[in-house]
């Protein structure tokens, strides 16, 4: 597959991109001189984007804290297998996070480059749910949350975010609660999956010292072509007034933490 080049004015690299057949847009920056090299594969879905389309073409908002929830929950797969031991294999540093927007997946590895991004390539697009692994993932969840909500860091900026936004999902802690964890299932995970985790609404960016050809190759094996679908933009009605104009919590730190914020 053809790659456009584009050459970065000010560092002389090259970056290279494409959108595969498959949908997925892909992009690649070679670094002939780099040890090592990173990939990223992402979607444009994260805490905000809280609803569901329905049959009737209807929207049903679904539990706080699911892209999160989903993302722990694409590292197993059937029959036990677990992503983060098929790394071990290979020798790659492995992560992922969820932010309000989106959901990426990631390694880091010296050696055994391709097989790691088989790995990556190969885990994201194979969900596995049951009523049983669920469950387990919600006290696992819950316990994250809690060490959260311990955090001063976080508390002061998420009182920030509560009280900037009147109806912004943003205001919620992009874990969600222990209580909206709790009315998660698989079904859910598997729509909401299916709806955000579409290769036209992902992207694939790899990094050092591998070529296009190289990332291509395994993109071509192992991309499953999709329906050409994006979900629809998020939106959101949220008044331009700040919902409270001050907030105060009380935890044993060495100084006193603050944000301040302002809306345009």
């Amino acid at each position: 597959m053809m790659m456009n080049a584009v050459k970065h004015p000010l560092l002389g690299d090259t970056l290279y991109s494409c959108i595969h057949k498959s949908g997925l847009r892909i992009v690649v920056w070679p670094m002939e001189e780099a040890s090592s090299v990173y990939a990223l594969f992402a979607t444009h879905y994260g805490s905000v984007n809280n609803t569901l389309t329905t049959p009737d073409g209807g929207t049903e908002v679904v539990p706080e804290g699911i892209a999160h929830y989903l993302e722990h929950k694409l590292f197993e797969g059937e029959n036990g297998e677990d992503a983060f031991t098929r790394y071990a294999e290979t020798g790659a540093n492995a992560n992922a996070y969820t932010s309000f927007d989106r959901t990426a997946y990631l390694f880091h590895a010296t050696e055994n480059i391709l097989p790691s991004l088989e790995v990556l390539l190969d885990f994201v697009q194979k969900p596995y749910f049951t009523e049983e692994t669920v469950q387990k993932e919600q006290g696992i969840i819950g316990q994250e949350i809690r060490m959260g909500e311990d955090q001063p860091g976080r508390r002061v900026f998420f009182n920030l975010l509560r009280a900037v936004f009147h109806n912004h999902p943003a205001r919620v802690d992009i874990a969600g609660t222990v209580d909206t964890i709790a009315r998660i299932t698989p079904d859910l995970l598997y729509r909401c999956y299916h709806r955000y985790y579409n290769l036209h609404n992902m992207v694939l960016v790899v990094a050092g010292n591998v070529t296009p050809e190289q990332v291509t190759e395994v993109a071509d094996r192992l991309l499953k072509p999709c329906a050409d679908f994006t979900p629809a933009p998020f939106q959101v009605d949220e008044p331009i007034s700040v919902c409270q104009e001050y907030i105060e919590s009380a935890m044993a730190v060495a100084s006193p933490q603050f944000y301040i914020g302002f809306k345009e």
